[in-house]
């Protein structure tokens, strides 16, 4: 008997051995897309009670897992599900999931509005948010080329308006405001954007708002403000390289085939990051080359940019970031004729502009209490330029600026935002003369919540301005807005705003020939220019995966500043008495599949008039759209993104026609019609995410203008590589 009873409990023990012997354990990793682990994540084989959750380094585990096919679905609050086969062929696998950050309507959060964080769904002017997706997908080689695929903002060659806010001035003084985690990076002397020191491969995601926000940001910011958010620091380190390298088409006409080489353009970035007890640091360098679609259009960049924050204490940390930014490119100011319309004019050909500009910021943050922050905030720009053409035009200058602000919660249902700011700036220049300049602003918003469906702000600010010998200029800035939720489906707001701007150096004291035969005339009467606003606005959101935005917008500008011809054949910066700008958008975003098919359509309808002379503005197109259409099907992505813009009505007609005619056929302009598309491919080399990207900017070479004597560029091809490591 116990012999019989020995040999079942053998035969007992070796079946069961034998049975997990075909038990397996399943492992893998869960990161972001810039391979930062994820803890938190839960990994569950669908239809089974096997799972497990990932650690903090974004280990999962499943162990005894019988032998079959399963489908596992990693999770996260935040990030979009992914879904991957598990069959008996790929068991010992080490498994490496991405995970992708989505941001549903309601759970989007705003750091520009208000200089401290709120939900967009509570704010009462229009916003745009850029994710950072968007940037890293589409290879964007400059900022301003990714401003031109957002619904209300136009891009005149290098010149942003937001809803008209500006049409083209050639780079001097601008009315958006453009900032760094909040500090303004305008230049101290032309009062420009330079898109080619924002390090685009840095950042985490861009705020737009749209509409005057002078009473927080002052004088720049009366056509609103873009606001650049760098990424987050990693707490393990993280390797990226980044390249690309591309070409241009050959021109539609073959008269306008002036080089019998092919015009290539390429671009390096390295970017590190790592946190090292409380220091955490991110550190790259970037070169982009091109040879340009026009002749003399090149360029040479080079980049270099850190971050650094230090946790002080519990309470209190410290941040730094400083860019610089070295340039070589040719100066192609217009066409020679419109059968030649890739090559400069004579007396132009050969001009270049070499420059060197250092942006830096610091940052204080402190939590005085559970109740009140205090950030202070200073920078330093510096700027300078050599042009050499048939003159030699030189710029030098330096603009620092401080700022105090103070953010407290004053009630359960009031916050109060308030500050000072201060900035100096000097020049020293053979075109802007030697000019200094002095600005300073004190600042205070409210924002109360009367229930939970319905809050208000209020703010305002003083600003005083002195530019040199100029008398000095003061403005108060009141703005208020509402915002009201009738369901949780559809939510209305509205504001009413005022502006301020001051007229930037060169603007006031340029006195140069500007190439092109142009010269330019200072004017030491500018004026400062003044706004009001109106926006009434909607958000209706139809489920999660569908939302409208709709806005109704009215700015009023009084002794607007624009660039006229005189009697002598100059321009010369002038004030316009009156101007009005008017205005409808409607964005739609609508998640077809979730996290796989997507489409966003934005149509803008703007009439922007001289109110004095009754005529339109210029370089406003009084219609625009955008749209676009994503696709993802892992490891598969695509995009498609088109615009169009309307033919602008009114143009610099002095400088095409008689009697001065500089521009030989300037008056040729079109409606613009652009197709871009990509197509990325996700995989692994062995555990390193890696990235391979398609671009076709321009896909059917539809050829245009954005200024006068100025073709935009040409259909062209990049592939480019990202891996994290």
């Amino acid at each position: 008997m116990m012999k019989k009873y020995f040999t079942i409990l053998f035969f007992l023990t070796l079946f069961t051995s034998a049975l997990n012997a075909q038990n397996i354990t399943l492992t893998g990793k869960v990161v972001t897309s810039r391979n930062e682990p994820l803890e938190g994540v839960n990994i569950v084989l669908l239809g089974t009670n096997f799972g497990d959750a990932t650690n903090s380094d974004g280990i999962f585990e499943i162990k005894s897992v019988p032998i079959g096919d399963y489908t596992l679905q990693a999770s996260l609050i935040g990030y979009g599900k992914k879904i991957y086969s598990i069959t008996k062929t790929n068991y010992s696998r080490f498994i490496k999931i991405f995970l992708s950050e989505i941001t549903l309507q309601t759970d989007q959060v705003i750091v520009s509005a208000a200089k401290h964080l709120q939900n967009k769904i509570d704010l009462s002017v229009s916003t745009a948010v850029i994710s950072p997706e968007i940037l890293s997908n589409r290879n964007y080689q400059t900022f301003d080329e990714m401003l031109r695929t957002v619904a209300g903002v136009q891009v005149n060659l290098e010149q942003v308006s937001i809803r008209g806010s500006s049409g083209y001035t050639k780079g001097a003084g601008t009315r958006v405001l453009v900032a760094i985690n909040g500090i303004p990076f305008y230049s101290g002397d032309s009062g420009d954007i330079v898109w080619e020191i924002i390090p685009v491969t840095d950042i985490e995601r861009v705020e737009v708002i749209k509409g005057p926000a002078s009473s927080l940001y002052g004088s720049s910011a009366i056509g609103g403000v873009i606001n650049i958010i760098t990424k987050s620091f990693a707490k393990y380190p993280i390797t990226q390289f980044q390249s690309y390298f591309g070409m241009y088409d050959k021109p539609s006409y073959n008269i306008w085939d002036w080089s019998e080489s092919s015009r290539n353009f390429y671009g390096l970035a390295f970017t590190h990051s790592n946190s090292v007890s409380d220091l955490s640091y991110t550190f790259s360098a970037k070169k982009f080359d091109n040879d340009g679609y026009r002749q003399n259009n090149y360029f040479k960049r080079n980049l270099l940019y850190l971050n650094l924050n230090y946790k002080v204490n519990d309470q209190s940390r410290i941040s730094f970031f400083t860019n610089y930014l070295n340039m070589n490119r040719g100066n192609f100011l217009y066409w020679k004729d419109s059968r030649n319309a890739l090559v400069p004019k004579d007396e132009d050909n050969g001009n270049y502009v070499k420059s060197d500009r250092l942006f830096s910021g610091f940052t204080y943050h402190n939590n005085i209490s559970k109740t009140t922050t205090l950030d202070i905030k200073a920078s330093n720009y510096y700027t300078k330029f050599t042009g050499i053409g048939l003159e030699v035009t030189t710029s030098t200058a330096n603009l620092s600026r401080l700022e105090a602000i103070l953010n407290s919660n004053l009630t359960n249902s009031m916050d109060n935002t308030s500050g000072i700011e201060a900035s100096y700036t000097s020049v020293k220049s053979n075109i802007f003369k030697n000019p200094t300049f002095f600005g300073a602003g004190v600042f205070t918003n409210f924002d109360y919540k009367f229930s939970k469906s319905f809050s208000a702000n209020f703010g305002m600010r003083f600003d005083y301005m002195k530019l040199d010998t100029i008398d000095g200029a003061s403005a108060i800035t009141p703005k208020a807005g509402l915002n009201y939720k009738l369901s949780d489906q559809i939510i209305m707001r509205g504001s009413v705003g005022t502006g301020f701007r001051a007229p930037t150096p060169s603007e006031v004291f340029t006195t140069a020939g500007v190439g092109g035969g142009i010269d330019v005339k200072e004017n030491p009467n500018l004026k400062p220019e003044k706004s009001v606003s109106l926006e009434l606005g909607s958000l209706i959101i139809i489920s999660d995966q569908i939302n409208i935005d709709a806005a109704l917008y009215q700015t009023e500008y009084d002794q607007f500043i624009e660039p006229l011809l005189t009697r002598e054949g100059k321009i010369q910066f002038t004030n316009i008495t009156n101007a009005r700008i008017q205005g409808a958008e409607i964005i739609a975003d609508w998640q077809i599949i979730p996290q796989t098919i997507s489409v966003n359509f934005g149509y803008n309808y703007m009439w922007a008039r001289d109110v004095d002379n009754n005529i339109a503005m210029k370089y406003r197109p009084r219609h625009t759209i955008n749209t676009s259409a994503d696709l993802n099907f892992y490891p598969f992505s695509f995009n498609f993104n088109f615009r169009y813009l309307s033919k602008v009505e009114q143009i610099d007609f002095n400088l095409t026609q008689p009697p001065f005619a500089l521009i030989v056929d300037g008056s040729k302009r079109v409606p613009v019609f652009v197709t871009d598309f990509s197509a990325i491919y996700n995989f692994f080399v062995s555990t390193y995410p890696v990235k391979i990207q398609l671009n076709v900017k321009n896909l059917f070479n539809y050829n245009y203008v954005e200024f006068m004597g100025n073709i935009a560029p040409l259909r062209n091809y990049s592939i480019g590589t990202e891996i994290f490591f």
